[in-house]
């Protein structure tokens, strides 16, 4: 009886998969590896893509008022945007620095001239303030004249003033200009070159602080060199939070006396053309009159002056340096903590007003997108009777 072999499936079907198989991972390989990423615009690309390792981490203010202040002033102009009020209608008329407690901050006086009424904006603020900052309030003191609180404590006062028919009304006495000068500085420098370019090329100057073990430190000095821009080294320095990274070159203050100078002395050779040294970071650090004191006398040693960029209500890095003899400056405004070119653009005129009213003031930037377009936006409407001027520049006045 012969055998009944078993009836074999047909393989085409197998040979049909391993085809379609193949030509799946050709098409992956070519999406994952092609660019098909359209090309950034110069302006939203300030920011060259960088090593996340070698990218240091931002260190929150601590400065809590400020902080809120800050958060007010964002609040403030978003709403004032969102109901059509132009920036040209809204005037900072008066700034004056106050202290609560150890902190300072900077209360002010805002103009707001529109086509409506206090009453039809202090609505919308009113909600503005609410969603961006809980401990905010704002009470009606006249028909046309608001007060901003942030803990109790006043900190902005506004005063609307409906315009007229025409489109004009009178501007406050007190926004007239009595001249100043300012210093702009743009912290965390090195680790873009497109960065620097476009800050070079600004139609004014700003003082450029690069991080000493940045990719591009030369390559930043050079540009900034070429433009004439007074550099600065940015020298990074132990926060008060773990989780808070100032990256490679930093000082901490466990470290023995000689090796706070050996890095401060290895850090000053890497950025060549530097005359002066500021701060990044170093909340815990600034407030370590010991330490601070062997960064200071190093770097009497080089010939720079210090910029104390006050990350820390307590920083005693001023008050050191000019005890040693040092030239030594201290920071006004930082611009940028609200990444937003109209908040940025507030800020700037907040330095612009402190320079008018005190002769001279110091703002400190950082390299972001948004406030380069703040800067540029800045050079059309800047009050032209405040000089920006280099940190050495400002001894002068």
């Amino acid at each position: 009886m012969s055998e009944i072999k078993p009836k074999q499936s047909p393989r085409w079907p197998y040979y049909a998969l391993a085809v379609v198989t193949c030509i799946t991972l050709i098409v992956l390989i070519f999406v994952l590896t092609g660019n098909t990423k359209p090309k950034a615009h110069p302006v939203s690309e300030m920011r060259a893509p960088v090593r996340i390792a070698s990218l240091p981490y931002e260190e929150r203010l601590d400065a809590p008022i400020e902080e809120g202040v800050k958060r007010i002033d964002f609040a403030i102009l978003r709403a004032l945007e969102d109901a059509g009020v132009p920036p040209s209608g809204i005037d900072l008329t008066g700034i004056e620095q106050q202290k609560f407690g150890d902190e300072v901050f900077h209360f002010q006086q805002l103009q707001i001239r529109s086509q409506y009424t206090a009453e039809e904006l202090a609505t919308p603020i009113a909600a503005s303030l609410l969603q961006w900052s809980e401990k905010a309030m704002l009470t009606k003191l006249s028909h046309s004249l608001y007060r901003v609180t942030y803990n109790d404590v006043e900190t902005h006062l506004l005063k609307f003033t409906k315009i007229n028919g025409d489109g004009s009304s009178d501007k406050d006495a007190s926004t007239l200009d009595i001249g100043g000068h300012l210093t702009i500085v743009i912290d965390d420098l090195g680790e873009s070159i497109s960065a620097a370019q476009s800050l070079a090329g600004l139609s004014y100057p700003v003082t450029f602080a690069i991080w000493p073990h940045s990719s591009y430190a030369k390559e930043v000095a050079k540009v900034a060199s070429a433009a004439s821009r007074e550099i600065i080294i940015h020298q990074p320095m132990e926060p008060m939070s773990a989780d808070a990274k100032p990256g490679p070159g930093a000082v901490y203050v466990e470290m023995k006396p000689e090796t706070i100078r050996a890095i401060i002395r290895a850090n000053i050779k890497l950025v060549p053309g530097a005359v002066g040294l500021n701060n990044h970071m170093g909340s815990k650090f600034t407030q370590n009159r010991k330490g601070i004191r062997e960064v200071v006398q190093e770097t009497k040693k080089s010939g720079l002056f210090v910029l104390d960029s006050m990350t820390h209500a307590k920083s005693v890095f001023y008050n050191e340096a000019k005890r040693q003899g040092l030239v030594a400056f201290r920071r006004n405004v930082f611009i940028d903590n609200v990444k937003e070119v109209q908040s940025t653009l507030h800020q700037i005129k907040k330095a612009e007003r402190i320079a008018l009213a005190k002769g001279t003031a110091i703002a400190i930037g950082h390299p972001y997108p948004t406030t380069l377009l703040a800067l540029q936006e800045w050079e059309k409407q800047r009050n032209t009777r405040v000089q920006v001027v280099s940190l050495t520049e400002l001894l002068n006045f």
